[in-house]
């Protein structure tokens, strides 16, 4: 019962998340620009809000555990990057082709991942291997997409990310729903 209980939680999980990542890709499809703004402004605010949160432990904690614990600084140094995040997400927007990189990279070990996953299953004698390879192949795709011209159209580099994310994410629905 226990791994039917499992199986059961992963599947959900993994469905979950590729909903959101076909939301990610939709959202990405419709204005990438106002996305990734939205994005960096949201993230600005929850590290000025953690940033406010430490700054006031420190004052209400005692002074020596505060001092250890450096809960005015870290607090300063959250505010400061929220605040940054909130008021110069443009700044973002201009380094995100340095991102777009960074993006790739992870790509690449997410379809490393999926190689593992078809592997493992080839080796198990399980069907459908091939749903894991599809997927490293669209991520191994998308990286190569991207380190090649990592300066370039960033609004094309985003319409090929949404569109990737919102295929690589059907085809892992499939592939979870077939085994």
């Amino acid at each position: 019962m226990d791994k039917i209980r499992d199986c059961f939680k992963g599947r959900v999980g993994g469905f979950v998340l590729c909903v959101l990542e076909i939301i990610v890709g939709v959202l990405l499809l419709i204005n990438p620009t106002g996305f990734t703004s939205g994005i960096i402004i949201g993230a600005g605010v929850v590290a000025a809000l953690i940033g406010v949160v430490n700054v006031i432990r420190y004052f209400c904690t005692q002074a020596e555990a505060a001092a250890q614990g450096q809960l005015l600084f870290r607090g300063l140094v959250m505010l400061i990057a929220g605040v940054l995040c909130i008021t110069q997400y443009g700044w973002f927007l201009t380094a995100f082709p340095l991102l777009t990189v960074l993006y790739a990279l992870w790509m690449l070990l997410l379809a490393a991942m999926k190689l593992q996953q078809m592997a493992d299953m080839l080796r198990l004698k399980a069907g459908r291997w091939y749903m894991p390879a599809i997927a490293a192949g669209m991520a191994v795709l998308l990286a190569a997409v991207i380190l090649w011209n990592p300066f370039g159209a960033v609004n094309v580099v985003w319409t090929f990310v949404a569109i990737s994310l919102i295929a690589q994410a059907i085809v892992e629905m499939v592939g979870a729903f077939l085994n």
